[in-house]
């Protein structure tokens, strides 16, 4: 999945302003599906950070920037996600989302099914 993160963070970035903005199913423009895509991300970081906590985190929103720095949110927030995830057993209980905890094997079946879906988007 580390590859394919890279990959949508490479594509958005080689985008032009005219296609970033363009609209796609979902989605008011690519980049929006960009930034989806990073909150998710780094929703996912922060949950396993805070996965000891018996109570949620405070999830953060981010930054709305430039069209143009969308594909380096997602590389940034993807790479803090898989820092975060190093050496945890698939079978650890992380927050996932707001008041939804699973497993670190079902976080990742999700957030791959959502990088797909970014990919075909883009």
């Amino acid at each position: 999945m580390e590859a394919d993160v890279r990959r949508v963070a490479d594509r958005l970035r080689g985008l032009s302003q005219a296609r970033l903005a363009a609209p796609v199913p979902g989605h008011p423009s690519r980049a929006a599906a960009g930034r989806a895509l990073a909150t998710r991300l780094a929703h996912a970081a922060q949950g396993v950070e805070g996965r000891g906590d018996p109570a949620e985190p405070t999830w953060r929103d981010l930054p709305e920037l430039s069209d143009f720095a969308v594909g380096d949110q997602v590389a940034v927030t993807g790479n803090d996600l898989f820092r975060s995830l190093a050496g945890l057993p698939t079978g650890t209980s992380v927050w996932a989302s707001p008041g939804r905890r699973v497993s670190v094997g079902r976080l990742l079946s999700e957030l791959g099914d959502a990088v797909a879906e970014a990919r075909r988007l883009l």
